[in-house]
Order: structure tokens, then sequence, then C-alpha cells
């Protein structure tokens, strides 16, 4: 009865807060949805089936965050823009120069050729600087 009693109170609290406006109407019917699963919960753990809803209620919100995953992953497909890929161009070709220097090549100009998505390098043309023999022999 505290636990009904005290989310009573602090759900009034909540909906008062948010203001009268589109946003206003989920609030009550979430609001309300939280309440009935309280008052409904004491009954079940009574009755045995208290993990059974746990378990249900944990099902459903695992449902509904992969809904948004979805939803977010194919909103992510979409902006496949030039921007998107040109950025991620030049990262790969900053990446490309990195491996040549690391190996101790001195790259003068660093060229990929993608194939039709953009996202897939077909081949990649490098330049590097020549090094006479004494610096070779002295690195």
């Amino acid at each position: 009865m505290k636990t009904l009693v005290g989310s009573m109170c602090i759900l009034t609290i909540f909906m008062h807060l948010v203001p009268d406006g589109r946003f206003a109407k989920y609030v009550r019917f979430y609001a309300g949805l939280v309440f009935f699963l309280l008052a409904v919960n004491p009954i079940l753990e009574f009755l045995g089936d208290g993990d059974q809803l746990e378990q249900l209620l944990e099902l459903e919100f695992l449902k509904e965050e992969y809904y948004d995953l979805e939803t977010a992953a194919e909103g992510l497909s979409d902006l496949k823009n030039e921007q998107i890929l040109t950025v991620y161009q030049e990262e790969l070709k900053r990446q490309v120069s990195e491996i040549a220097a690391a190996y101790g090549l001195t790259v003068a100009s660093t060229e990929l050729f993608f194939d039709e998505d953009g996202y897939s390098i077909e081949s990649v043309s490098m330049t590097v600087e020549r090094i006479s023999a004494k610096d070779a022999a002295a690195a």
C-alpha cells in the first residue's frame, strides 16, 4: 500500500510538471500503465506469477529497444551522402599513408581508388620519395 500511495503521489506530481501539449497524452498513458503494473504486481506475486510478468515486461522492453535500434540503423543507412563518403575516403587515405610511414617510407602522395559504392578500395597509388644511399645507411 505504501508503494502504491507513494507511486501515485510521484506520478501525480510528474503529470502536473508536464505541460499540456502533444506529449501529455503519452505521459498520462505511461503513468497509468506504471500505476497499473505497480497495483497488479503484489497480486501476481501472491499468486506466484510475479516473475513471469517481470520477464514478459523485460522481453517487451527489449523488443522495443531492438525496434528503436533497427529504426536508427535504417536512418543511418540513409545518411550515406557525399560529405560522409568524402570524410571516410580521406580517413582511409590518411591511414594508408601512416601504414607506409610505419614501414619507413616517406610518402609524397597517396591516391585511393574506390568501387561503385565508394566504400571499398579497389586499388592504391602511392608515390614515395627516393632516399639516397647515404640517408639509407644513416637510418
